[in-house]
């Protein structure tokens, strides 16, 4: 058994996962180019499985990689795809149910891409909620550095504490707007930069957009 310490999964799971065969490479293929898709899939480290599910990896500020997390998506429009296991898979637990990492292996997540922040130091960081809109929005604004904290609820003040010094906006999907902006406001005191809250999707969207619950991906392929 590997030992994983302090919740590390050993680097040569996510170096032997490396590949653009994936149905969501496949996706953005039918999108942007070759080099905008080769740029990202270096940049994000994008693993893939047989199954041709793409493997986000979780790698922190340090370079310790947490976890990956795993989707399928449709090759042709993107969407995720659901199954009797759920939509979602993680590295970690595949490996503690294989024996691989000890029962005991103590998850601490990161925000994805979170190791850009010492590639680009005075990059301006931009946060939305998935992993698909932070690899998409980098091929449509690449000046920025787009982070995804997962879900509406990984937007956290420990998962933050690697922004301290930086200037970042969020970009929340319909509906999450009051959520993100009074996680702002809460953590604003901690920070020295002023922390942005992008209301771009509340003041573009109709009702029908918002009842959907539609995020930036959906208006960047409108």
């Amino acid at each position: 058994m590997e030992v994983g310490v302090g919740g590390e999964v050993p680097f040569h799971y996510l170096r032997d996962s490396l590949s653009p065969n994936s149905n969501f490479i496949s996706f953005l293929q039918n999108h942007f180019s070759e080099e905008q898709i080769n740029t990202v899939f270096e940049k994000y480290l994008l693993g893939a499985t047989k199954n041709k599910e793409v493997i986000f990896w979780q790698i922190d500020i340090t370079g310790k990689i947490r976890t990956g997390k795993i989707m399928q998506y449709n090759p042709e429009t993107g969407k995720r795809i659901k199954h009797q296991s759920g939509a979602i898979n993680w590295v970690h637990n595949k490996l503690k149910k294989s024996k691989l990492l000890p029962d005991d292996f103590n998850l601490e997540q990161c925000f994805f891409c979170e190791h850009l922040l010492n590639t680009y130091p005075v990059k301006t960081v931009a946060i939305v909620e998935s992993e698909k809109t932070a690899c998409i929005a980098s091929c449509v604004v690449p000046e920025l550095i787009w982070l995804a904290a997962g879900s509406l609820n990984g937007l956290t003040f420990e998962k933050c504490q690697v922004l301290k010094n930086r200037n970042v906006i969020l970009y929340p999907d319909l509906g999450a707007y009051e959520k993100w902006k009074s996680k702002a406001y809460e953590m604003q005191p901690h920070f020295i930069q002023p922390i942005f809250v992008s209301n771009l999707l509340e003041l573009l969207a109709g009702i029908n957009e918002k009842l959907a619950g539609l995020y930036i991906v959906d208006y960047i392929f409108m």
